[in-house]
């Protein structure tokens, strides 16, 4: 049995980086072009690299990435919420995060309706689910105002999530 000499093994494996790269260099434009059109450019690039999945992704797949980061937030934000509820002995708190969950359970609906939305092509009723997703953090952000008022323990994840579903609504309306 004879084995490829070591420099053809290295020409081999240079010529796939080589060609992986170009695919990729080809994805990174793509998703600088389509986050020029979002509202936020450097959130939307950053969420969209971090998806290995991007690298290979044309517009729509990289919606869809958009939709579902933007729904694992909405995830992680509900069951901080449940933990959240568990620990505070403050009832004011305790009502509003009861509040922020059925509200955040409404947002994750919207995004299943926006992936399901999107995937029968239809692309402005998609827009519409995550437009209704981001409605639920301000509904629980005005709890935590009203007297007698809190500090939201959700002001920046919530305000993070609204920008995601922003960002996903942006690149789902040009789709």
């Amino acid at each position: 049995m004879s084995s490829l000499p070591a420099t053809q093994v290295f020409l081999i494996l240079l010529f796939f980086t080589q060609v992986m790269g170009m695919s990729s260099n080809k994805n990174v434009a793509l998703i600088q072009r389509i986050c020029k059109k979002t509202n936020n450019y450097s959130l939307c690039v950053s969420a969209l690299k971090s998806d290995p999945r991007s690298l290979n992704a044309n517009s729509k797949n990289l919606a869809l990435i958009m939709i579902n980061t933007t729904l694992v937030k909405a995830n992680q934000i509900s069951e901080l919420i449940l933990k959240l509820n568990k620990t505070t002995s403050d009832p004011i708190i305790h009502a509003c995060l009861t509040l922020c969950s059925m509200d955040y359970n409404h947002s994750i609906a919207d995004i299943q309706g926006a992936i399901y939305s999107f995937k029968s092509s239809d692309f402005e009723e998609s827009a519409n689910h995550l437009s209704f997703s981001s409605i639920a953090p301000g509904d629980c952000e005005d709890c935590f105002a009203e007297p007698p008022s809190r500090k939201s323990p959700l002001s920046d994840i919530s305000a993070y999530f609204v920008s995601l579903a922003t960002i996903a609504q942006n690149i789902v309306s040009i789709s």
